[in-house]
């Protein structure tokens, strides 16, 4: 059997593709690249699968070398600007998993969804808005998960050992002492103190609804910081502020912890 290759389709069909593939693998690594090094990348690897045609290479164990190892990583290199061999080994791994995904939606929608997406570029934006968008939910809960952290909050003999949100956003600090302010709620307050009388400080504040406000405030003994990898950060006397108002609506931390305490 014989077929005509139009090897300027094919071009542009790989150009696509792998625009697509590295826009996706830079998405995942917030990377800065921007959109004329993606595309001059992408022209790399296009042009290395042509010249793979052109001599009949495609279906050759040295062939695949070519494409999974050699015009992988100058794609990488080029489109996406990594270096050293931890990133670049990184984002190739992402770039194949991400090729295998997008393979499979373009396949999953040719084959169950009944709507006149037949063409070539159709079918490949669709499968990369589908992935993209589902990679992107999965990053911002990730991103929600990896910002909450076990804390350890004592005072006076008394421990409670709670979930904490570390917010990168929190910039409150004590005009006095210029120490950064972390938040609790009245009610955890209550139970921390039980009842001992305690001195407070008052922290400025602004907020949404409320351009100006006085915080209580108060010198916990020492707060813990345990982060997901396992590390601890201890706090002697920790400014502990605290509000009246519910920290989180579905009760995900007790603690808004400020950033400057895992520095």
């Amino acid at each position: 059997m014989y077929y005509e290759l139009y090897i300027d389709v094919l071009f542009l069909e790989n150009l696509i593709l792998d625009y697509l593939l590295l826009s996706l693998v830079g998405k995942l690594l917030k990377c800065s690249a921007g959109r004329l090094r993606r595309l001059c990348g992408a022209a790399l690897g296009s042009a290395g699968i042509c010249v793979l045609y052109v001599f009949s290479l495609q279906e050759t164990p040295a062939g695949n070398l070519l494409v999974y190892v050699i015009f992988s990583t100058a794609m990488v290199k080029a489109g996406l600007n990594r270096k050293g061999w931890r990133p670049l080994g990184r984002a190739l791994a992402l770039l194949y998993l991400c090729t295998f995904l997008l393979g499979g939606i373009v396949q999953w929608i040719q084959r169950y969804l009944k709507f006149p997406v037949y063409s070539f570029l159709g079918l490949s934006l669709v499968s990369f808005w589908i992935l993209s968008g589902g990679m992107g939910w999965l990053m911002r809960v990730k991103g929600r998960e990896a910002g909450l952290v076990k804390v350890t909050l004592g005072f006076h003999g008394r421990v409670l050992r709670i979930q904490g949100l570390l917010d990168t956003g929190n910039h409150l600090y004590d005009p006095v002492f210029h120490k950064p302010v972390s938040v609790i709620t009245e009610d955890l307050q209550r139970k921390l103190c039980a009842g001992e009388e305690v001195l407070f400080l008052q922290v400025p504040f602004h907020s949404i609804g409320k351009q100006d406000g006085l915080m209580p405030a108060f010198f916990a003994d020492y707060l813990c910081v345990e982060t997901q990898e396992g590390q601890e950060k201890q706090t002697q006397r920790p400014l502990i502020g605290i509000t009246k108002e519910p920290l989180s609506s579905k009760q995900e931390y007790d603690i808004i912890l400020h950033p400057d305490l895992l520095e």
